[in-house]
């Protein structure tokens, strides 16, 4: 992006309704909000992180560095390996993963003691100082947020001299080194990756050009390379700027020519570079706010927030479950059975949809590699295996394809959010279509009719339950009754008059029923619900696919014996400390709960995901490797029990608990292309105010006793408003209008944010503050 397209871009932006109207002050909001490090953060979970969605770094001493050094340990998100399948086997945990790159090590004169840093959200800066047995030395950097160069500057104090050195990595798959180590599961797929032939690529290339220095790592059989270039400026004993940047190609053979260039068109001074950096952060944040009286949970939202504009970009790979922040992991790509479709909720209600593109760009710029992942004989038809790389060839074989079907309904929220009816047309539906027909050649090749005519899905399986496969699994019903639902949907709403519909109709009436017992939705017809279990694929029905709702008391009541039960087994043995409840159970339990308007038990597992031990104290998961989404699936999780808008209706304050007494929000939004503001003062709803962007149908459930509606100041009559069940309301709403919904007696001018002033101390990061959590002992040991 150039500098002219940049200055555009801010213009237009400005043009659009700003939360700065309502008089935030973000920049006193988010500092409130900053990570603090006042220990030296040793490993990857308790470090500083900083990125752009391509590139990033963490700062951090690694067990095995000396006392005098700290590290910046860059990231490429899309460094994956590129080899080919040995003798037809893709072998991917082996041969398409993600790589290690590097990092740059600051060696200080004397041993390192301490660290005063802070993560600044509001600039996306990390800056503070380093202790050390002979002085110090201050430190500031930034990760840009438009161009894919790393800025870290350096003043060393009396005393003290500091040296810059590049540390290349091998680019050796860390699975590799698992199994052929004898770790790793035996048998089947495992044993022939341990026997699969890995011969090592190169060694890195070192070199310098026009005060440029640069390590270039060619991959086996030169299938990508990767190349970070890098300049230092200043003294050792003094001030020092280092740039860097990082570039991976494949099939191109360009990384060192590109790397170059993002050096060659970045600004060599680190505050010319930081007010580019700074504009692009600061419209960010602005797209839409969110305040409650929890300052724990608040500042949580907000950490989220900066990360997400860290770690994903609308131009960038589809986020994984390391994103730029790269550690030895077993799960080496990205994972579609829960992970990817958790990752790319968090953008669509905080309204960061440009963010949250990088799903459906790589799924349309991918879609030739999804039509090679099934058998040749399925014509028109796409699928995709449980694991992936970034260009998705992942052979799924002749199984149903509902990995494939639950991310297409990642892409298909993603319209409904975005109220972009060309894109559910002419990309959506056509990706949506061919998974169908992946299914329509699994009922061909497995056909099984019960004797009233009702299809079964003849053998499929629960996402990671500890079951054989089997018959009728809730997972694939529910997958296969929203893609025929939906399908049929869109064909109305476009007058496509599709051939198959009448296909997609049949499946749709005959399905077997979703398999229930005593205890409510079973894993499948073979399988009750009786082990623990951390993911929730058999509640699918319900969340987050809305086939089952609650909106009726009979399958209210069927909803919540699921989720109870669910939950009763998963816990049976210990909460928090079991790895059967990790961090998406926690936040699964809470969006279902808040779905059934349950405000102190969405609480209770909101809560529980913050406590929970592998959530490290600056947000970060693992469960032994990296995995992203569990702490991002909170932000679902806060929206959901405050706005959500499932069944083409907007529910305000659906599950705001009673100890959230005072709770704003501007700008979030809906299906549909709705942006609603409201707030709540001692737990009272003071007033909505909810803008179309598409002029869609507006449907909106409140707890607004007799709500006064306005459009444009002026107060709509009763027949201009009609009244639905459930204390909900249609408005005929127009593209770019405005409602406001007050109390009776309220006045317009009552609709307008008043926050309440504070000053709350940084509550993450890795310091003293940060003890209370048990994520912080976790990490300490």
């Amino acid at each position: 992006m150039t500098k002219k397209h940049f200055l555009l871009i801010t213009l237009l932006l400005a043009l659009i309704p700003s939360v700065l109207a309502e008089n935030i002050n973000f920049q006193a909001f988010l500092n409130q909000h900053d990570m603090t490090w006042d220990r030296t953060p040793h490993r990857w979970e308790v470090a500083p992180y900083s990125g752009n969605g391509n590139v990033g770094f963490l700062f951090y001493q690694g067990k095995k560095e000396a006392k005098n050094i700290i590290s910046i340990h860059a990231g490429r998100h899309d460094y994956y390996d590129h080899r080919l399948p040995d003798k037809g086997n893709q072998q991917l945990w082996i041969y398409r993963g993600r790589l290690p790159l590097g990092r740059f090590q600051i060696e200080s004169k004397g041993d390192i003691i301490s660290t005063d840093l802070r993560m600044d959200l509001w600039n996306a800066e990390m800056r503070g100082s380093v202790t050390t047995a002979l002085g110090e030395y201050k430190v500031r950097a930034f990760t840009h947020s438009l161009k894919d160069v790393v800025y870290f500057d350096i003043d060393a104090g009396k005393n003290e001299s500091i040296s810059i050195k590049w540390i290349a990595e091998r680019p050796i798959s860390s699975v590799w080194h698992t199994i052929t180590n004898g770790g790793g599961p035996k048998g089947g797929v495992w044993d022939d990756m341990r026997k699969a032939p890995y011969p090592m690529a190169p060694d890195a290339e070192f070199g310098e050009n026009d005060t440029t220095e640069f390590c270039r790592q060619i991959l086996h059989q030169h299938r990508g390379e990767t190349t970070t270039a890098w300049k230092t400026q200043g003294e050792k004993d003094g001030k020092q700027t280092l740039r860097f940047s990082t570039h991976h190609s494949f099939p191109q053979k360009n990384s060192l020519a590109i790397s170059q260039k993002n050096l060659a068109q970045s600004p060599a001074d680190y505050d010319l570079a930081f007010k580019d950096h700074q504009a692009w952060w600061h419209d960010y944040y602005q797209q839409s706010f969110l305040t409650i009286d929890d300052k724990e949970k608040e500042a949580f939202y907000w950490i989220q927030m900066y990360k997400l504009g860290s770690a994903m970009r609308e131009n960038g790979p589809i986020l994984d479950l390391m994103g730029p922040w790269y550690h030895y992991t077993f799960w080496p790509m990205v994972w579609g059975d829960l992970n990817v479709q958790l990752i790319y909720w968090t953008h669509l209600t905080s309204n960061h949809l440009s963010l949250g593109e990088s799903l459906p760009n790589n799924l349309d710029k991918y879609a030739d590699n999804l039509r090679k992942n099934v058998p040749e004989n399925w014509k028109d038809s796409i699928s995709l295996g449980t694991c992936f790389p970034q260009d998705c060839l992942a052979y799924n074989h002749n199984k149903t394809p509902d990995m494939l079907a639950w991310i297409m309904h990642n892409y298909w929220l993603h319209c409904k959010f975005a109220g972009d009816d060309q894109r559910l047309k002419n990309k959506s539906f056509p990706l949506l279509k061919q998974t169908m027909n992946s299914y329509l050649n699994f009922f061909k090749e497995n056909p099984s009719v019960n004797a009233d005519g009702t299809i079964n899905i003849r053998i499929s399986w629960s996402p990671e339950y500890p079951a054989p496969w089997s018959k009728n699994v809730n997972f694939s019903l529910g997958l296969v009754k929203w893609m025929t639902q939906t399908l049929l949907e869109l064909n109305e709403q476009f007058q496509l008059n599709d051939p198959l519909a009448s296909e997609w109709r049949h499946i749709n009436q005959n399905l077997v029923p979703f398999q229930t017992d005593e205890n409510g939705l079973r894993i499948s017809q073979d399988t009750p619900f009786e082990k623990p279990h951390r993911h929730y694929s058999h509640l699918l029905p319900f969340y987050p696919l809305a086939l089952i709702t609650p909106d009726n008391d009979k399958d209210k009541a069927l909803l919540r014996k699921s989720v109870d039960h669910w939950l009763k087994v998963t816990e049976s043995k210990t909460k928090i400390q079991a790895m059967a409840v990790t961090g998406y159970t926690a936040t699964g339990a809470a969006s279902m709960y808040a779905c059934l308007g349950d405000a102190a038990k969405a609480y209770e597992y909101l809560d529980m995901l913050i406590k929970h031990k592998n959530v490290s104290p600056t947000t970060m998961y693992a469960e032994g490797n990296p995995v992203i989404e569990s702490p991002l699936s909170f932000t679902t999780s806060l929206h959901d029990m405050l706005l959500q808008s499932w069944g083409d209706t907007i529910r305000v304050f659906p599950a705001s608990p009673e100890r959230w007494k005072n709770v704003a929000f501007d700008q979030l939004r809906t299906q549909g292309a709705f942006l609603v503001t409201a707030q709540r003062k001692n737990n009272q709803t003071q007033f909505i105010k909810i803008k179309s962007l598409a002029g869609k149908p507006c449907r909106i459930q409140c707890d607004i006793a007799n709500p006064q509606f306005f459009i444009n100041g002026k107060k709509l009559s009763s027949s201009q408003v009609e009244r639905l069940k459930n204390k909900s309301y249609k408005i005929d709403l127009q593209k770019n209008q405005q409602v406001i919904i007050l109390p009776a007696g309220s006045k317009l001018t009552d609709a307008k944010l008043v926050l309440e002033k504070n000053n709350n101390p940084s509550l993450f990061g890795f310091s003293k503050a940060t003890e209370r959590l048990p994520g912080h002992q976790f990490y300490s040991k």
